[in-house]
């Protein structure tokens, strides 16, 4: 199977608190990479939401928007009475120690350390409800991201398989080519050596052309190539039908595959036989192009 690195996915709910909404997408990458933005008065539950989301990709970088509105009784600052009452309490000793006339005004107690609570206290209280319910959303939103990068995924298997399917065929067919050439790539051979050990070079004792003759004969023939593209090709569908998407795997293959083929082309001097390899070339470089954004 093969899963894509890319996807969106998004998912809200309302609870007592407010409500929440995350959004999400991915894009390609040589690696796992997370970015998360939160709300300032959310942004403790950005390492929970990071841990959450690494369990369900293997690589890729993926960035979590969360956005949450609050309830109002959460927005509103509240006021401590003990503390308040506590000041006025002071207040009033000294107000009568030094025997004052104007009254103590509430309202101006209220500037005062600790008569003020301040909203984001609040949500602190409440910060496990809120790990919780968010964690909740985010795994909906995590569902509909991966149905969305496996549908992408079953979108880019059906090219890939097409198109391995096709450079089998041109594989098959530079075989059929070079059988049929064969004998008179051997002739060829025979000449080019013939040439090369004429004269006095057998009798001179020089082992340099011995040496050529090694060299020419490990770069004629192209069947190793095209027996180890056979089985590249194997092991390249045995790895796109395995049960997890295996990305990276493929990639190396697909170099595999490519090395072969640039080997039969430095080495086939038939004309078909190098049409068939620019073909291919083709072929593995689109594969190639819809692989890098497999996971």
């Amino acid at each position: 199977m093969l899963i894509s690195m890319t996807g969106h996915g998004t998912a809200n709910e309302s609870f007592d608190w407010g409500t929440i909404c995350i959004d999400m997408y991915s894009v390609n990458s040589r690696y796992k990479d997370v970015i998360v933005r939160c709300p300032k008065e959310l942004s403790m539950l950005e390492n929970l939401i990071r841990e959450e989301l690494t369990k369900h990709f293997e690589r890729g970088k993926v960035t979590v928007n969360l956005y949450a509105s609050f309830a109002p009784d959460l927005k509103i600052a509240k006021i401590n009475g003990d503390v308040l009452a506590s000041y006025f309490d002071e207040l009033m000793a000294i107000h009568g120690r030094l025997k004052l006339l104007e009254e103590i005004q509430l309202e101006l107690l209220l500037d005062l350390p600790g008569v003020l609570e301040q909203p984001e206290t609040h949500i602190v209280s409440i910060c496990d409800k809120i790990a919780e319910d968010v964690l909740s959303v985010l795994r909906q939103a995590i569902s509909n991201w991966n149905e969305m990068r496996k549908l992408e995924g079953d979108h880019t298997a059906s090219f890939v398989i097409k198109a391995i399917d096709d450079y089998e065929r041109l594989i098959l067919s530079i075989e059929r080519e070079w059988n049929e050439a064969f004998d008179e790539e051997l002739e060829n051979f025979r000449r080019k050596i013939d040439l090369l050990l004429s004269g006095n070079a057998q009798d001179s004792g020089d082992t340099t052309y011995l040496q050529g003759v090694a060299v020419m004969a490990d770069k004629w023939d192209i069947k190793e190539e095209i027996a180890r593209s056979k089985s590249h090709i194997a092991k390249f569908r045995e790895t796109l039908n395995s049960p997890s998407s295996e990305g990276k795997k493929l990639n190396f293959l697909l170099q595999e595959m490519l090395r072969e083929i640039n080997t039969i082309a430095s080495k086939a001097g038939d004309a078909q036989i190098r049409w068939h390899v620019v073909e291919g070339k083709c072929v593995l470089e689109q594969i190639r192009e819809q692989i890098q954004n497999v996971e």
